[in-house]
C-alpha cells in the first residue's frame, strides 16, 4: 500500500509528465473535463514559483519522456514511467497512481487535462477514477508562477463519498509533498534555463541530442550600459 506521505508528488508531476500529449480535445473529454472541475469529489491545488524561463518550461511539456529521463538522472522520486498510449501518455509509478492522460485545451497560459486510471492508497480505499488537471502558468520576473488544480473524481459515488471524507486527514502532507516536488522540478528547469549541457551530459547521448535540438536558445546578456 502506498505511505500517505507520497500521495502528493504525482500529482504535482503529472503536469510536467504528460502534458505534451497528442491533443485530443473531443467533445467527449472536454465534457468530461467540466464534470470533474463541477462535481469532484477531492480537490488539490497549489502555486509554484519555479527558476526557469517560460519558454524552457513550455518546451520541456511537450517532451515528457525527456522529462521522465531527467528526473531519472537526477534520482528525484518517485521513479516513474511515461509512454505514448493513443492519443494519450501512459503513466505509471511505484508510489500506487497509473493511469491515462489527455491534453483536451490549451491557450496561451493555461492548458486542461484529464485522465482515468487508478489509485491504490492507504488509507484512501483503492478505486478507479478520473481527474482533471488545470495548469496555468504566467511570467514572474526571471521564472515563472505555476498555478496547478487537480479535481478528482471516482468511478463509485460510495467511494467518492469516502475519498471525500478521508481526504482532509490527508490534505496537508499531499500539499507538502507537491511543494516538494515542485522544488525539485524548478531546481530542474534551471538547469535547463542557464545550464542545459550540464543536464544533457547526465542523458544518453541519443536523448541529449534530442533534448538540447528542442530547448530554446539562451538569451544574450544584457549589453552593459
Amino acid at each position: 500500500m502506498l505511505k500517505v506521505r507520497k500521495f502528493g508528488c504525482t500529482l504535482i508531476l503529472v503536469h510536467a509528465w504528460v502534458v505534451s500529449s497528442a491533443w485530443a480535445a473531443g467533445k467527449d473529454l472536454q465534457a468530461q473535463a467540466r464534470l470533474l472541475m463541477n462535481s469532484p469529489d477531492v480537490t488539490v491545488s497549489g502555486t509554484y514559483d519555479l527558476p526557469a524561463r517560460l519558454e524552457v518550461l513550455d518546451r520541456m511539456l511537450s517532451a515528457p519522456y525527456l522529462l521522465a529521463k531527467l528526473w531519472g538522472a537526477y534520482r528525484f522520486s518517485p521513479a516513474y514511467t511515461a509512454r505514448p498510449a493513443g492519443e494519450g501518455i501512459h503513466v505509471n509509478d511505484p508510489t500506487g497512481i497509473a493511469g491515462d492522460i489527455y491534453l483536451v485545451q490549451q491557450t496561451a497560459n493555461r492548458r486542461v487535462y484529464v485522465g482515468t486510471g487508478a489509485l491504490n492508497h492507504d488509507p484512501l480505499p483503492a478505486f478507479g477514477g478520473q481527474i482533471a488537471l488545470v495548469l496555468t502558468v504566467l511570467p514572474k520576473g526571471q521564472a515563472v508562477s505555476a498555478h496547478v488544480a487537480i479535481y478528482v473524481r471516482t468511478d463509485s459515488r460510495m467511494l467518492g463519498f469516502l475519498t471525500w471524507v478521508l481526504f482532509p486527514l490527508l490534505k496537508d502532507r499531499v500539499e507538502a509533498r507537491m511543494t516538494a516536488n515542485a522544488a525539485s522540478l524548478g531546481a530542474l528547469l534551471k538547469d535547463l534555463s542557464v545550464e542545459p549541457q550540464k543536464a544533457a551530459a547526465l542523458l544518453q547521448k541519443q536523448d541529449a541530442a534530442a533534448l538540447l535540438k528542442i530547448l530554446p536558445p539562451r538569451p544574450p546578456p544584457p549589453k552593459k550600459k
